[in-house]
């Protein structure tokens, strides 16, 4: 059977005696390619996360393979030293990602040069066929994925996998399987949205949209029973390092009974997860969207954080697919761990303590908050954007900041991240009503709860706001009023969150 590829699974082309890098910030309105004749475009796009996931291999793969058919020296030393320099600058653009390890392509093919080869045309030659062969390799893993969904498949996926997740719902339906996506919206650069759901529609697969923070409600009410996402890097020991907002969904799909699959690379020499350096993106990214500001007043006193990725220990994995088999995270590490894992060395003191503030409140609270800074002994108040109507962005930053308050605003998928490193205190959850269920809230309350009931960090509910300011924003299909839905993608169907009685006890 043969399958129409998204344009975004091979994203960067080989063309003539240099390559283009599609433009995934300008997808889905256009599709239009970045000419690279000259390694400081290449890193341009990258750093400014033009191209991204596996676009990132294959540029730095092409890259190489263009500063060595410039190379004319017949010594491989000199061509090693520019590659090396090359490989530094790409460390330094995205330092999460393992540039690094794919440096071995070029260190082992100069190793290996044949005696009169000419150094330049071996190494582009080896660069261009190492990337055609991960190209069928990822192809051979999405049918891999596919194997193991379930006959009637509801896929909860977070950030984009380019193109692969297509591929993975084109073999479903060759094996005779249905498949159904739901797509976080994957904020701050919406590549849910504008990558994921847009790629996943225009194959004829069933697709809507959520926003990051509803992944424990549509797990709660059994519309999901497969999560599949990538991986940016993986480590020895099965631990994963992916777009912020990963752990999150890897723990609520554990507490719900979901498997969660990842879509991996050989990991090289990492052993585990934490030992990966976590890129802080410029917080300009966060607080604007396409050149609007998330507040339009004070945005100048606005402090805001947004850490890339983060990590989800294997304890929450439940396959790993790589290249070339399936595994658990128990025959991965059988496969990979060459030696027992030390203890962790790179504990470190938490950062800034923050109390969490989750939904609206009255406006008496908020000098409350101001006492309970003092009484918690926290820095700062955490703001989620709290998607989609964006109320803490728009309404509870800006009444913070009126107040003078320390605070800092975060997406709400880099709430895991922050309670995994024990930097929040103490959530604050503003309920909109109790009932003999439990105590309801808007979108994103059940997750609050939930990632503060797993790593023991107290409750404390207070009754919150009941007239909301108008939001310019009611669902996902719009972001501060600009339509941001691609056609064909449905916007999921939110309802007020409901949290049992159950995790609201102690």
């Amino acid at each position: 059977m043969k399958f129409a590829h998204s344009p975004l699974f091979e994203p960067v082309l080989w063309e003539g005696s240099g390559f283009k890098i599609l433009d995934e910030t300008l997808v889905p309105e256009r599709i239009e390619y970045i000419p690279v004749s000259e390694i400081s475009q290449a890193l341009e796009a990258v750093r400014e996360m033009r191209t991204r996931a596996f676009g990132q291999v294959l540029t730095f793969l092409y890259s190489g393979a263009l500063v060595a058919q410039h190379y004319d020296g017949k010594e491989a030393e000199p061509l090693r030293e520019k590659i090396e320099e090359m490989t530094r600058q790409f460390c330094d653009a995205r330092p999460t990602f393992d540039f690094e390890g794919l440096g071995s392509v070029f260190s082992g093919g100069l190793s290996a040069l044949p005696a009169g080869a000419k150094a330049g045309d071996w190494i582009a030659t080896r660069a261009r066929e190492f990337a055609a062969q991960i190209v069928k390799a990822r192809q051979a893993r999405a049918k891999r994925a596919a194997a193991i969904m379930p006959r009637a498949a509801r896929v909860l996926t977070h950030c984009n996998v380019s193109g692969e997740l297509v591929a993975v719902a084109q073999y479903c339906r060759e094996m005779g399987k249905e498949i159904s996506v739901i797509a976080t919206e994957t904020r701050p650069y919406l590549q849910g949205t504008r990558l994921t759901a847009w790629e996943i529609s225009n194959a004829g697969v069933p697709v809507s949209l959520i926003p990051d923070c509803a992944v424990a409600e549509v797990m709660a009410k059994g519309e999901v029973n497969a999560v599949i996402v990538g991986s940016d890097r993986c480590a020895q020991n099965g631990d994963i390092i992916n777009k912020v907002g990963t752990y999150p969904l890897a723990l609520m799909a554990k507490e719900y009974g979901v498997p969660f699959y990842a879509l991996v690379q050989d990991p090289g020499p990492l052993m585990r997860g934490g030992d990966v350096t976590i890129e802080e993106r410029p917080v300009s990214e966060l607080l604007t969207f396409q050149g609007q500001p998330l507040i339009s007043d004070g945005e100048d006193q606005l402090v805001g954080r947004y850490p890339a990725f983060d990590v989800t220990p294997s304890s929450l994995v439940t396959r790993l697919i790589g290249f070339d088999d399936l595994f658990t995270p128990e025959t991965f590490r059988e496969r990979y761990l060459k030696s027992p894992l030390a203890a962790d060395k790179h504990t470190k003191e938490p950062g800034e303590k923050y109390l969490l503030v989750y939904g609206l409140p009255k406006k008496d609270d908020y000098s409350f908050l101001m006492h309970a800074l003092k009484a918690e002994q926290a820095g700062r108040i955490l703001v989620p954007e709290m998607r989609p109507e964006l109320w803490g962005a728009r309404v509870v930053a800006r009444e913070l900041l009126l107040r003078h308050l320390p605070i800092t605003l975060i997406s709400d998928n880099m709430m895991g991240t922050l309670f995994a490193h024990g930097q929040i205190q103490k959530l604050y959850l503003f309920y909109s009503g109790l009932a003999e269920s439990g105590a309801s809230g808007i979108c994103g309350s059940l997750l609050a709860v939930r990632l503060a009931r797993a790593h023991g960090i107290p409750i404390e509910l207070l009754e919150s706001e009941s007239g909301k300011d108008s939001s310019i924003d009611s669902d996902v299909s719009t972001f501060l009023g600009q339509k941001v839905i691609p056609p064909g993608v449905a916007v999921y169907r939110l309802e007020k969150e409901v949290i049992p009685w159950a995790l609201l006890k102690a």
